[in-house]
């Protein structure tokens, strides 16, 4: 579906959202508004969709007119988006770099907004070394591999990391470690020296000795997580009604949230797999309200992959993004 398409028909559903709530009496005439299609969710046991479980336990989707959305939560990236290609699922918590792939294979998606990574702060990556290993800085992880998850947003973090810190790109060694808890099971027994990981494993690591050497919350904002969809799915009727209402849904769970994240700090353990030697320490993110990503923030994942050569067919800003008017 071209994006033009997509970009006219959730402007057509905004408008006559406002022109029902603008409308002075009975007898004034407004398009007839098409009710939202069942969603199915796919997701990753990460903290980035927490408004959205709160969403649904609080009733939220009911209340916006999403009388039927699911949840499903995949324990690998791959899973979720083979359920994608199979129509199994409609939307998807992801990143750029899956959204960009997804596009170039034939699988074309809208990235609807950010979910974490508006700020640097949000969504928190860090490299850090095994305990008693000495390495106390990111120089001194030149020529020394990285665990990492090759071709992927953990990866893209990497190296932006490594390149704030100034050490050449030629130095930067990676080994591929693609199951963040083997990751960070290996780094803590001291099978890897030093580890990229993701949040909450991030902190449980540092709890349990290990040394933060650098995160992405200062310096450029360099990862976002996103909430993409099928662009067939939006083709359908029913299909933008859908995305429109869920983004509402999402500010009403993000306002929920960030009013008192430590309510949720139960529902974190229970869908995010939040450690319990954590469980009451854990900073919860403050999360954005619906949002697209920036051009800056996609062509910059895009000229990495390029580089990379994950990327051979040209995807631009413009494939990717809703861009509203």
């Amino acid at each position: 579906m071209h994006r033009r398409i997509i970009t006219a028909a959730c402007a057509l559903a905004l408008a006559t959202v406002s022109l029902a709530a603008c409308a002075p009496d009975e007898t004034a005439e407004a398009p007839v508004p098409q009710e939202p299609a069942p969603l199915v969710i796919g997701t990753l046991p990460t903290e980035d969709m927490l408004p959205l479980w709160v969403a649904e336990e609080r009733g939220v989707f009911a209340e916006l007119g999403l009388d039927s959305v699911e949840i499903v939560t995949f324990q690998a990236a791959q899973e979720r988006d083979i359920a994608l290609v199979a129509g199994e699922i409609d939307a998807f918590m992801g990143d750029i770099i899956a959204a960009a792939q997804l596009e170039a294979a034939g699988t074309p998606v809208t990235i609807a907004t950010v979910m974490l990574g508006s700020t640097p702060a949000e969504g928190r990556f860090g490299i850090v070394s095994a305990p008693e290993s000495g390495y106390n800085d990111l120089a001194a992880l030149a020529g020394v591999p990285i665990g990492t998850s090759m071709n992927t947003i953990q990866e893209y973090v990497v190296d932006g990391l490594m390149r704030q810190a100034g050490v050449d790109a030629a130095d930067v060694v990676k080994e591929d470690v693609a199951k963040v808890p083997v990751r960070f099971d290996l780094l803590m027994q001291g099978q890897l020296r030093a580890a990229a990981l993701p949040e909450p494993l991030l902190t449980l690591a540092e709890a349990q000795g290990a040394t933060l050497l650098a995160d992405d919350t200062t310096g450029e904002n360099i990862s976002q997580t996103i909430l993409g969809f099928s662009d067939v799915y939006l083709a359908e009727s029913g299909g933008v009604e859908a995305m429109v209402a869920l983004l509402a849904a999402w500010d009403a769970g993000v306002e929920i949230v960030n009013e008192d994240p430590d309510v949720w700090r139960d529902l974190l353990v229970e869908q995010a797999r939040l450690p319990e030697p954590v469980r009451d320490t854990y900073v919860i993110n403050v999360y954005p309200k619906a949002q697209i990503p920036t051009a800056e923030q996609v062509d910059a994942v895009l000229t990495w992959m390029s580089e990379k050569g994950i990327l051979r067919n040209g995807v631009t800003y413009e494939d990717l993004v809703l861009l509203t008017p």
